[in-house]
């Protein structure tokens, strides 16, 4: 997509399964591509990486739950950078399993910190860069978790859930400064971290399963995400975007 040459883009949790898919996408493509995460060393070393394939990288540590920290990102991004295009909010994770009953407040607070609170900080300092220069992308990475219960992650599925109506009242506040706001709602993603808990990739005959009853591959959620930042998706904003199995359908 010849169009995102040149654009700057950031990534939170940008050194992850799907956040490194996303950069290495983006980065193909031309952008300039910013990866932000709190583990200094690993993004680095990611940066790096791109780097040496030739493409434009930059590695900024950051707490994207810390207000402070997120505004000091967007400031460097600019500074080094000259802007600020298209923003994707991917940090996050379940952080651990329990029921309702068991969860202490500081528990509750920092899921909802990692997986909401943080999506609004940075669309906050993101956004009032777009506002202006005219316009941007927000892609915000949800979660299925987010659509349907599940009773082991309700503090998980409560953030992500806030996030895809959180999209909505940013694209609908923001549409008029041409910021398209959207949302990907990933399932089970065949990332290193869960590689546990995926289905064999065959039956129990030893026959291949079809590709659709697979999970997805983190580089399919970065091909959705580049859509979303393409000129293809110009008259797109405040949707959600579930990419999944087909089994998790039921």
């Amino acid at each position: 997509m010849s169009e995102l040459k040149g654009k700057v883009i950031v990534i939170s949790g940008g050194a992850g399964g799907i956040g490194s898919a996303i950069a290495r996408r983006f980065g193909a493509a031309g952008a300039r591509v910013v990866v932000a995460s709190r583990g200094a060393d690993r993004l680095e070393s990611f940066a790096a990486s791109l780097r040496d394939d030739g493409m434009e990288a930059l590695a900024v540590p950051t707490d994207v739950t810390d207000a402070q920290a997120v505004e000091r990102l967007v400031a460097e991004t600019v500074s080094v950078f000259g802007g600020l295009d298209v923003l994707i909010n991917n940090a996050g994770g379940a952080m651990f399993i329990k029921r309702p009953e068991d969860l202490l407040p500081d528990e509750w607070s920092a899921a909802i910190a990692l997986n909401l609170s943080s999506v609004f900080l940075m669309s906050q300092a993101a956004g009032r860069v777009m506002i202006d220069n005219g316009g941007g992308r927000i892609i915000n990475i949800s979660s299925v978790a987010g659509m349907r219960m599940s009773p082991a992650f309700v503090h998980y599925g409560a953030a992500k859930a806030a996030v895809i109506n959180l999209t909505k009242g940013l694209a609908s506040c923001w549409g008029e400064h041409h910021i398209n706001v959207n949302c990907i709602a990933p399932g089970l993603t065949a990332t290193e971290g869960v590689a546990a808990w995926l289905p064999p990739k065959e039956d129990k005959d030893g026959n291949p399963v079809p590709p659709l009853n697979y999970p997805p591959d983190p580089e399919h959620v970065a091909d959705l995400a580049l859509f979303l930042a393409s000129d293809a998706s110009v008259r797109i904003s405040g949707e959600l975007f579930p990419i999944r199995a087909l089994y998790e359908l039921a």
